[in-house]
């Protein structure tokens, strides 16, 4: 007759079976956020152009200079534990063209808008997204990203105009040449 701790076990090391199985991962915290070529539709989903590890709450932020009124933009997004992004805040000094000017209510959650010392402030209150998808600028806009210690440039990944989808899966996909 096998002991209760030797039943655990073998019952916990199944579960761990199921779960890699079902998710790519051990660790139900893990996710790798990704940046794919939005391509013609087609075809079928891109493969991911750069994968980062990430945990379930951790951020990634997106700076760029807006490309009408040439100003920073700060925007920052975080690791769903449904595999999507949630706009956390976006940062700005000036207003601009598609900036917000004032609370704005998105799917029933209203954004808090306050100006500090440095600008403005909106909050998003971690609206989820799933992902985000947009058009790469050129290089006085230069879109670059900051995740899981890592800097990337868009630019490097893709041309000016191309677009780009910002994503998060639960198991890593070997890119293009790896």
């Amino acid at each position: 007759m096998r002991s209760a701790i030797g039943r655990f076990a073998g019952a916990a090391a199944a579960a761990l079976v199921v779960l890699v199985a079902a998710t790519g991962a051990a660790d139900t915290g893990t996710a790798w956020f990704a940046v794919r070529a939005l391509s013609d539709p087609a075809a079928g989903a891109a493969p991911p152009l750069v994968q980062v590890p990430m945990a379930v709450g951790d951020r990634i932020e997106l700076t760029h200079t807006h490309s009408v009124h040439r100003r920073p933009v700060h925007e920052v997004y975080s690791v769903l534990a449904d595999a999507g992004l949630a706009m956390e805040e976006m940062r700005f000094d000036a207003h601009g063209a598609n900036l917000p000017s004032g609370p704005e209510t998105i799917d029933g959650v209203t954004t808090t808008f306050v100006r500090d010392g440095s600008g403005y402030v909106v909050d998003h209150q971690g609206r989820p997204l799933g992902t985000v998808r947009m058009v790469v600028g050129t290089a006085d806009v230069d879109h670059r990203l900051a995740a899981g210690g890592r800097r990337i440039r868009l630019l490097d990944l893709v041309g000016p105009g191309a677009g780009v989808e910002l994503y998060v899966q639960t198991h890593r996909v070997a890119p293009p040449g790896e």
